[in-house]
């Protein structure tokens, strides 16, 4: 209630902002890009000075003024005086004005212009590219908008080398999430997912984003543990005054949207529509008690139809009807696809200072579902033709809630100092019902039988985060910058009661229905089983930076500067995994799988389970009870495990103008890891990685003109395990029947990195740039078969090097230079062309040639990289009649998905092309109408692998298009 009645006054606060207009803006260096601090802003009209301000420790300036023509002068030392006249102010509404001051100089002592002319100039380009000390790329919100992304994964699409692999892990410049990390306004981010090292960029909803940048050079002010890209997504800032945006959305999926035949859980939590389990699918409590499971064994049943063992068979009978039966998926309809969003912010006064805030929240519900899907394993057994371990045709359904909040405060202690937190949280669910049938020839005996599987799951990621920062500049110390940020994350990933139900038909007469028998074969396949799996992370990270500038006799408004800094960061980890396998040991042949013709809920009947009967003597005393089915305790100590990870960081970075066009920035940077992953089976070894590196960085920018740099660069960077490769922790996939191991004996990797970029910025909004880059790799991780085990095995490995090469192209360009008419229309499109290569290890390749001597293969590409990345953007933009339009494209070249074993060919994700279309109309002043359709050209995910010429689908399925409508209410 008190959290209502606080956001409740603040909204009260916020309409009463009156009638006047407002004037904002950013000071910088022309050259540099430097924002000015302390810049003395005057607001003029008809000559007379009505007010004035000066420019915040960002070069930020914000003043109130009555409707009106004005002139504004930008004064500050050692710069020419700014005029800039005819600057009209509009009730209720906030105009920009945006400024780069040049140096004074005798030829040049005021610069006058008009306002129109300084509303397009590059200062905001200049700011966030030629002010950048790294090679980076960035996504802005309006583009975000434009092209009707709806989260971050989806915007991260559009920057140059950029790949999302399983719709939410980035990949940059061919290099998967282990070698790129993800930032929220600066501090790192833990990933939700513990199978992987980064973020999962889902999880970050459009509306919250007011720009992604994308770092692909590494600086000592930065983490060390990237080579690929830093990925720094930053939330909605200060507002300049009140706005507030109420949204809603709906779309139709041509294949999943209002059918009937959608796969759901027969047994629905009541929150499931929030993406929250409400506690029916968590493990029962007599299953937490560690002394009762472990009497769950395959023999259980022998002391439990004993006449005088009560204890044990009252264990044994309330275990067995204590976890779901609900192993078959019911078939439910869909409604449409559907979101809201809401967010409101304000600038007000606090103790006569600057108080700003956003909120924002989300929500969102999708249904994704397929039904000709194909997954397969294939085997080489040196013929002609590659064996079909397994061929399974699937159906699939997926439902995706997804709840969102924001809020952000800042306060400015004075326009030297400002203080700033935000809470962000995420709560994302993935409800999966999956079946499967086909042939599985490398398990089943009966070559003439169909293998099915049954699978239901319910995948919790939820993370919530919370920072607190401050940036203080010190006039009396020549403008010393005192940065600081603090970090706190709760994430976990809950899977509670996964559901595994497998079984085998074989049918007469062509399968007609009705004359088919059913088996469990418990030698070849599992008998149906529960997962229940807890990974829960905490982490902290706090850092501090310290910029401290120095003039030298040439470059007098070009300060250098000294940069020194720490970070500290902690994870820890903690990870269970729960399996209970059904056991038909002592089960009555009356209640033989085989006996009930597939009819699966008379089997899973709770009345089968537990006790089921009781035999009496002949004087009537109790003989023996019948014991049904029952479940076993197959918890395996190596899955579960603890970890702990910390960082310490401490840097010292030079800038230093050579000349006036000359920049060099560098230093280096100490990283101490300690790593520990402790598995419960102590048998096992422990995962460590103690080390202390020294991390070094060289960049070189030299202005070729005013409107051009050449960047240089030379970098080391490293790699870290994550720790759930480190865990001896055995996963099985449920999708293909695979097994994944951890290796406590990996080793952490170190890179090589050099960068070379040309970039042009032809006026406002423009870019167009070349990049070029070659990494070499030692001792980089990556994913290896174990080519001695029955059942196909995954783990982690060292090899000795790997190298990464390519180049990159980007061009953002407004089309009026073909003609005047196509002013508002922007294309925007950028080019990766990249090859990446290890070398196979030898004992995979002895193993590969022993089965098939022709076998070939030495080396591979990275898992993920892609040899080509195309995007392109065609977009129209009329502000005056509020129409905007964009066509965006999308396609990367076949990578590599999974590595095979046996000597057969690996296998590769092939190109999907995505375009997609957004137009969007404002109306009625404060409204906002919008139409989207995404996978036009109907594109098919597929994963190939190819023998002797044909090719062989080891996964597909259909994605279906998508069409959408959004109608936006907004106060800005």
């Amino acid at each position: 209630m008190k959290i209502c009645l606080f956001f409740l006054s603040m909204l009260m606060l916020t309409i009463s902002y009156g009638q006047k207009g407002i004037l904002s803006g950013k000071v910088v260096d022309k050259v540099s890009g430097e924002s000015i601090i302390g810049a003395i802003v005057e607001i003029q009209l008809v000559s007379q000075q009505i007010t004035g301000s000066s420019t915040d420790i960002d070069g930020n300036y914000l003043v109130e003024l009555t409707p009106g023509t004005y002139s504004v002068i930008i004064r500050y030392l050692s710069y020419a005086q700014h005029t800039i006249s005819d600057v009209v102010i509009i009730a209720k509404e906030v105009s920009t004005l945006d400024v780069a001051l040049e140096s004074e100089s005798k030829e040049l002592v005021e610069v006058v212009v008009k306002a129109e002319a300084i509303r397009t100039t590059e200062v905001a380009l200049i700011a966030l590219q030629r002010k950048a000390y790294t090679i980076q790329d960035g996504v802005s919100s309006q583009q975000i908008t434009r092209t009707g992304s709806s989260n971050a994964a989806d915007a991260i699409r559009q920057m140059p080398g950029a790949v999302i692999e399983g719709d939410r892990f980035i990949v940059v410049r061919g290099l998967g999430d282990r070698y790129s990390i993800s930032q929220l306004n600066g501090a790192t981010l833990p990933g939700t997912d513990p199978y992987r090292n980064s973020t999962s960029m889902d999880l970050i909803p459009s509306q919250m984003i007011d720009n992604i940048i994308s770092v692909k050079t590494f600086t000592p002010d930065l983490p060390g543990n990237f080579s690929g890209g830093l990925i720094n997504i930053a939330t909605k800032s200060i507002p300049d005054k009140f706005n507030l945006s109420l949204g809603i959305n709906t779309s139709f999926n041509s294949q999943s949207t209002l059918i009937d035949n959608f796969q759901s859980p027969a047994d629905k939590g009541k929150y499931d529509w929030l993406g929250f389990d409400d506690g029916s699918r968590e493990q029962p409590e007599i299953l937490l008690n560690e002394e009762i499971r472990n009497q769950l064994s395959s023999s259980t049943y022998l002391e439990a139809r004993k006449a005088d063992n009560n204890d044990i068979r009252s264990i044994f009978d309330e275990t067995s009807k204590s976890l779901s039966n609900t192993f078959v998926p019911a078939r439910t309809s869909t409604p449409l696809n559907m979101g809201f969003n809401f967010s409101m912010g304000n600038r007000m006064k606090l103790f006569n200072k600057d108080l700003g805030w956003t909120l924002g929240l989300n929500y969102a519900s999708n249904f994704n579902h397929y039904d000709n899907g194909n997954v397969a394993t294939f085997v080489n057994t040196n013929s002609e033709d590659l064996f079909a371990y397994q061929n399974l045709n699937e159906s699939k359904s997926v439902r995706n809630p997804n709840l969102g909040g924001l809020f952000n405060l800042a306060y400015k202690l004075s326009d030297n100092h400002i203080i700033s937190g935000n809470i962000i949280f995420n709560n994302d669910a993935e409800i999966i019902s999956r079946t499967q049938k086909g042939s599985y020839l490398g398990q089943i005996s009966n070559s003439l039988a169909d293998f099915n599987t049954n699978s239901i799951e319910f995948i919790q990621r939820q993370m919530t985060n919370f920072q607190l920062g401050g940036r203080h500049a010190l006039p009396k110390l020549n403008n010393v910058l005192v940065e600081w940020n603090s970090s706190m994350t709760r994430s976990f990933q809950h899977e509670p009661d996964i559901k595994y139900f497998a079984f085998t038909t074989v049918c007469n007469d062509g399968g007609v229905e009705g004359d088919c028998e059913y088996y469990i074969n418990n030698a070849e396949y599992a008998f149906p089983y529960h997962f229940f799996r807890k990974l829960d992370d905490k982490n902290f990270e706090g850092k501090l930076d310290i910029t401290i500038p120095f003039l030298n006799a040439k470059n007098t408004n070009n300060p250098n500067s000294l940069k020194v800094g720490g970070l500290y960061s902690s994870a820890e980890r903690s990870f269970e995994e729960y399996r209970y396998q059904l056991n038909n040991s002592g089960v009555p042949a009356t209640l033989n799988f085989t006996t009930f013709d597939g009819d699966f809920n008379a089997f899973f009947n709770p009345s089968n389970f537990g006790i089921v009967d009781t035999l009496f003597k002949g004087d009537g005393g109790i003989q023996r009870y019948v014991t049904g089915y029952h479940y076993i305790n197959q918890i395996n100590a190596k899955n579960f495990y603890s970890g702990s990870t910390s960082v310490a960081s401490a840097y010292a970075m030079l800038t230093f103008n050579v000349t006036n066009k000359l920049k060099a920035v560098g230093g280096v940077r100490m990283e101490k890891t300690d790593m520990e992953v402790v598995s419960r089976d102590t048998t096992v070894d422990i995962g460590q990685i103690n080390l202390t590196d020294f991390l070094y960085s060289g960049n070189l920018i030299y202005a070729l003109t005013e409107k051009s740099n050449l960047r240089l660069a030379a970098t080391q960077t490293l790699a870290r395990p994550n720790m759930r490769e480190l865990a001896p922790f055995v996963q099985f996939d449920t999708k293909n029947g695979f097994f994944n191991v951890g290796n406590p004996d990996l080793k952490r990797t170190l890179i090589q990195n050099y960068d070379v970029r040309y970039e042009l910025y032809p006026k406002a909004g423009e870019l167009i740039a070349f990049s070029a880059f070659y990494k070499l790799f030692q001792d980089p991780i990556i994913r290896a078969f174990n080519p001695r085990a029955t059942i196909p095995e995954l783990s982690f490995i060292n090899v000795d090097k790997a190298t990464v090469a390519g180049v990159e192209i980007e061009v953002r360009k407004s089309l009026d230079f073909v003609h005047r008419s196509l002013q508002n229309f922007y294309f925007n499109t950028n080019l990766a062309l990249i090859h990446s290569e290890y070398k196979i290890p030898q004992d995979e390749i002895d193993n590969s040639k022993n089965i098939d001597p022709e076998y070939a293969e030495t080396t591979r590409p990275f898992q993920g990289q892609a040899p080509y990345i195309v995007n392109a953007i065609l977009s129209y933009i009329n502000p005056e009649s509020g129409f905007e339009v964009a066509l965006a494209y999308n396609v990367s070249g076949q990578r590599l998905y999974n590595i095979s074993l046996f000597a057969t060919p690996d296998i590769y994700e092939q190109p999907l092309s995505l375009l997609n279309f957004k137009i969007s109309k404002r109306f009625a002043e404060n409204y906002q109408v919008s139409f989207t359709a995404k996978n036009i050209l109907d594109s098919v995910s597929k994963k190939t692998l190819e023998f002797h010429g044909k090719e062989y689908i080891a996964e597909s399925y259909p994605i279906g298009r998508t069409f959408g409508v959004s109608l936006t209410y907004q106060i800005r």
